[in-house]
Formats: C-alpha cells, sequence, structure tokens
C-alpha cells in the first residue's frame, strides 16, 4: 500500500495578524464613523429645539403686540425652574414661562431636564422701530466657526461651540 503526501497549506500566522490588524483599523473607522454621526444627530436635534423656542416667543410677542417692546432683553434661566404663577404682566409671565422652557423643564429624564439645547439662553433685540430678533443660543458639540449673532456671546466654553438661531418679528403700524 502506497501513501502519498499532498502539501496542504493552510493560514500562517503572520497572514492571520495581518487580517486582524486590517479588520481592527475597519472597525476602528466603522466607530470614529458612528460616533461622528451621533454629534450630528444631537446637533440637529438641538437646533430642531432652538427653531421652535424661538418660534414660541415670537408667537407670545405677536399675541401681545402692543406691549412687543418689553419683551427686549436677555433671558438666562436659572438652574432651576421658576414660578410663574401671581406674575403681575402677561409681559413678566411670558418672560418667566420662556426662561423655563430654556431651561428644558417640559421634558424631563430620570429627572434631568432634556426639553432644550444644552446651556439654552435667550435674546430679544430691536435692532429697528417694530422689527424684533428673537434668538435661541446654545451650546454645541462640534466646533464650527462663531456666529454673528451677540446672543449668549462668551458664555459657552468656547465660541466655536456656540450655536444661534433667530427669526425675526416685524410689527405692522396700519393707519399710521
Amino acid at each position: 500500500m502506497t501513501t502519498t503526501h499532498r502539501n496542504q497549506r493552510g493560514f500562517t500566522l503572520i497572514e492571520l495578524l495581518i487580517a486582524l490588524v486590517l479588520l481592527a483599523f475597519g472597525m476602528l473607522t466603522l466607530a470614529r464613523g458612528m460616533g461622528r454621526a451621533s454629534q450630528a444627530g444631537l446637533e440637529a436635534f438641538q437646533r430642531a429645539q432652538a427653531m421652535a423656542l424661538a418660534q414660541e416667543m415670537s408667537d407670545r410677542m405677536n399675541d401681545n403686540l402692543r406691549q412687543a417692546a418689553q419683551y427686549v432683553g436677555d433671558y438666562v434661566p436659572g438652574r432651576t425652574a421658576e414660578d410663574c404663577t401671581g406674575l403681575p404682566t402677561l409681559v413678566a409671565r411670558d418672560a418667566c414661562e420662556w426662561r423655563n422652557r430654556l431651561l428644558g423643564v417640559d421634558t424631563l429624564d430620570n429627572g434631568s431636564t432634556i426639553g432644550a439645547p444644552m446651556a439654552a439662553r435667550g435674546c430679544v433685540i430691536s435692532p429697528a422701530p417694530n422689527v424684533y430678533v428673537v434668538t435661541v443660543a446654545w451650546q454645541g458639540v462640534l466646533a464650527t466657526a462663531a456666529p454673528d449673532s451677540a446672543c449668549g456671546l462668551n458664555a459657552f466654553d468656547q465660541e466655536a461651540n456656540r450655536r444661534v438661531f433667530s427669526t425675526v418679528l416685524q410689527v405692522a403700524t396700519l393707519g399710521v
């Protein structure tokens, strides 16, 4: 009986190590991409919240046009929600409620406020008669160019992370 030996070739240890290193680099690239996508998703979510908050204050002002000039100012929420009941004027109640909304008190997750962008603050300015700019500024997570608006200037960790969203309210002066 004759036996024949065939040349059998398998993977060497070096080939396996090279394959594992290539796989590891691929997985690291994938993880980095997922992290960036997560950050971009958070940025988009915060922008949507800021847009809703700015529109809310614009609507409040639009509902109280005779006192629109009294809304001009900076709105910086405290660490805890304010009690807005019993305030003497509609403008004072609107300001208090908007500061609470900027704090995010309407949406909680395990006791943490998550209903607003991070470290949100608001500004209302009047650059011209009967024209009001409502701005929401917040802390972004990805560095970009600093915005032109002065709302929240130097209030965050670095200017490249400051984000703003503004909307304009123009009050018609019919019959004047």
